[in-house]
């Protein structure tokens, strides 16, 4: 029997993700203009024409510049969790399989790293290390990792007890093998859905941070950076900070959207409760 989703805006959101991705992968085939090249006869003209999107206080154009930041905040978000969800999933899978002593010791790490407000963590080492974009990745991953590692341990936890856990290991099965082969596939399904939901939280930290002078730096266009010059024409200029802050809403929005919608569908009691 067909699903029948509680959230039918997920289509839309695909549709969404999707059409942001084309945008990333062809922006140097759609931007009308070279999104990091000035010009200064043309600089503060509102929405038109010739620049849809407007220019800024350097005349570059706005719509060329929020198509290249979709690359680079995709970017940020897919390799910040896909790194996070890595090194969480691994240490949580080894802490929640063998327990014990393991447990203990990569649970008081987690528990070290949840304990810092993640703002402050996330300012403390982009201040530390510096600016760019690898500093930048940096900073997110040691925000993001330990949440992963906290919510595959406690799926663990449930999953090793089960009888074809304690069949596997009876016939002699290593450990490598029984995480790998079958305590791993049955944890895969929330980190899938926690994975979704933490790209948007990763696009919104790199913008925050980088609104902040603290992320990518100019002239690279970035989303978070284009709010931080447009505040200052905020009110002679507007459209510099609106559309870029769309851009980050939209995307976000999209994220989390998604996300719930994969919950519904990888979640087997949400399942039953959509039949």
């Amino acid at each position: 029997m067909a699903l029948k989703f509680k959230h039918p805006g997920i289509v839309i959101c695909l549709a969404v993700l999707l059409f942001l991705a084309f945008l990333a992968v062809f922006a140097g085939f759609i931007a009308p203009y070279n999104p990091e090249k000035a010009d200064l006869a043309h600089r503060l003209q509102y929405p038109g024409a010739d620049h849809p999107f407007g220019t800024d206080h350097m005349g570059r154009d706005i719509l060329s510049r929020v198509i290249y930041g979709t690359r680079i905040s995709l970017a940020i978000g897919l390799i910040v969790v896909a790194v996070s969800a890595v090194i969480g999933g691994t240490m949580g899978l080894v802490s929640g399989y063998f327990g014990g002593l393991v447990d203990e010791v990569i649970m008081r790490v987690v528990d070290a790293f949840l304990a810092f407000p993640g703002t402050l963590l996330a300012l403390g080492i982009a201040g530390l290390f510096g600016t760019g974009f690898v500093n930048l990745l940096l900073a997110l991953v040691v925000v993001e990792w330990s949440s992963f590692a906290r919510l595959v341990r406690a799926e663990v936890l449930a999953v090793r007890e089960r009888d074809f856990i304690k069949a596997s290991t009876g016939l002699g099965a290593g450990n490598a093998y029984v995480m790998v082969r079958h305590v791993l596939p049955n944890v895969i399904s929330p980190l899938i859905v926690i994975a979704t939901t933490g790209i948007g939280s990763v696009i919104l930290w790199a913008a925050g941070l980088s609104f902040l002078g603290l992320g990518i730096q100019p002239p690279t266009p970035e989303w978070g950076y284009m709010l931080n010059d447009g505040r200052l024409y905020i009110y002679t200029a507007p459209y510099i900070m609106l559309f870029p802050g769309l851009m980050i809403f939209i995307t976000v929005l999209a994220f989390n959207y998604m996300g719930d919608g994969l919950r519904d569908i990888l979640d087997p009691r949400a399942r039953k409760e959509l039949r």
